[in-house]
């Protein structure tokens, strides 16, 4: 395990014992462990309902046989999953997540829940799975990992198999600041007059590093959760250099209004003389 692969497992690891839902969710009003547990799982229900109807909606046969939840924490998404695969997978890098998962889990030996510690999925041999699909997590790693998992994603595809993944591209830019007042306070004040590369560099020293989509993160006792983003041309020449081929892309809401993310649905081309 690197370093990076390390530290970012802490972080999740700490997520996990001292907010999990939130961590995964982090709606306005549920920090602090506020989450219902049955509302929490029924926005995974509608996630994956939404999902699955999009994909059908570009024209694509889903095989319901194996599927794969990547970081799926506590199930979230795993179990509604379950419902529609016959047989679904989660994988997550915290442990104190899968513990969570394993107690949520409503569905038996049908949903299994799989630690994976490495920037591979060398744990399951090549066409593993019908359909993939992650949300909400190759945005908290470094780009370098989150390509490394995108090439492996189609390396456990199946053949015509169905991969749904979302990524942030960029920032979107900071709408034009606001005239100055009287009850502006001076960091405001200092804020708005400074060049943004002046701004950038205090940042870098303060936070230690600025992602691809700026220097986003959330703090939780010692955990760190981080935003980084890669751009859209670039994901779809790595698909495409993987062996398959990205058939939509769409714009949503799930890495918040300030970032660009777009949901991805890729398929795996079949090899001339596959069966």
């Amino acid at each position: 395990m690197t370093t990076r692969i390390r530290r970012l497992q802490r972080s999740w690891e700490r997520f996990g014992r001292v907010d999990p839902l939130w961590a995964i969710v982090t709606w306005p009003g549920k920090k602090g462990n506020k989450w219902d547990p049955e509302e929490f799982f029924q926005t995974g229900e509608a996630e994956i309902t939404a999902a699955l109807k999009h994909a059908t909606s570009l024209g694509l046969t889903l095989r319901w046989h194996r599927a794969l939840d990547f970081g799926c924490g506590v199930g979230r998404l795993t179990q509604t999953l379950a419902e529609h695969f016959d047989e679904v997978t989660g994988v997550d890098i915290a442990p104190s997540m899968l513990e969570l998962a394993e107690r949520y889990n409503r569905h038996g030996k049908k949903c299994r829940y799989v630690l994976n510690e490495t920037d591979n999925l060398r744990a399951f041999p090549d066409a593993s799975f019908d359909f993939i699909y992650t949300g909400n997590t190759l945005q908290h790693m470094e780009p370098r990992f989150a390509k490394s998992y995108l090439k492996e994603f189609l390396r456990v595809l199946s053949p015509e198999g169905v991969c749904l993944f979302q990524i942030p591209g960029r920032l979107r830019p900071s709408p034009p600041a606001p005239p100055h007042d009287a009850g502006e306070t001076m960091k405001e004040r200092i804020k708005h007059v400074t060049p943004g590369a002046i701004l950038r560099l205090y940042r870098l020293l303060r936070y230690g590093r600025i992602s691809r989509t700026g220097p986003t993160k959330m703090r939780a006792d010692g955990a760190v959760m981080e935003m980084y983003g890669i751009a859209r041309g670039e994901v779809v020449g790595l698909v495409l250099e993987s062996g398959g081929e990205v058939v939509d892309v769409s714009e949503n809401q799930m890495a918040g209004p300030r970032c660009e993310s777009y949901l991805y649905c890729a398929v795996k081309r079949k090899v001339r003389g596959e069966p």
